[in-house]
C-alpha cells in the first residue's frame, strides 16, 4: 500500500501543478472579458439615457404630433444602431478569445415607446 502511495503521490502533485498553471490564464481572460461586458453595458445604458433625455426635451418644444413621432422614430433608430454596433464589437472580441456570447434584449422606455436594446449579462 505504501509503495502504491509513493508512486501515485508525486504523479498527483505534478498533475495538480499542471492544472493550476493552465487555469490561471483562463481566469484572467474571463476576468478581462467580464470587464469588457461591464464597460459595454455602461456605454449602452448611457446611450439609452441620452436618448431618453433628448426625447423629453424635444417633447417640450411643442412640435406637432407627427413631427415629434418622426423625430422619435429617427432617435430610436440611431439608438438601436449604436447599441447594436457596441454589442457586435463585444461579440467579436469574445469570439477572438474563444468565448461565445449571446444577445439578450431588454426593454427600455424612450418617451412613451418600449424599445428592445441589447445589454449583456454573464451567466
Amino acid at each position: 500500500m505504501k509503495n502504491n502511495l509513493k508512486k501515485v503521490l508525486p504523479l498527483a502533485l505534478v498533475l495538480l501543478t499542471v492544472l493550476a498553471l493552465f487555469t490561471q490564464p483562463a481566469f484572467a481572460i474571463s476576468q478581462k472579458l467580464m470587464e469588457e461586458i461591464e464597460k459595454t453595458n455602461e456605454q449602452i445604458f448611457k446611450e439609452v439615457e441620452k436618448t431618453q433625455e433628448k426625447a423629453e426635451k424635444e417633447a417640450l418644444k411643442g412640435k406637432s404630433q407627427d413631427e415629434f413621432e418622426e423625430y422619435l422614430d429617427e432617435l430610436i433608430g440611431k439608438l438601436i444602431e449604436k447599441t447594436e454596433k457596441l454589442a457586435d464589437k463585444l461579440l467579436k472580441k469574445a469570439a477572438k478569445e474563444g468565448v461565445t456570447l449571446e444577445k439578450e434584449y431588454t426593454e427600455v422606455v424612450i418617451y412613451d415607446r418600449v424599445v428592445l436594446i441589447d445589454p449583456f449579462y454573464a451567466h
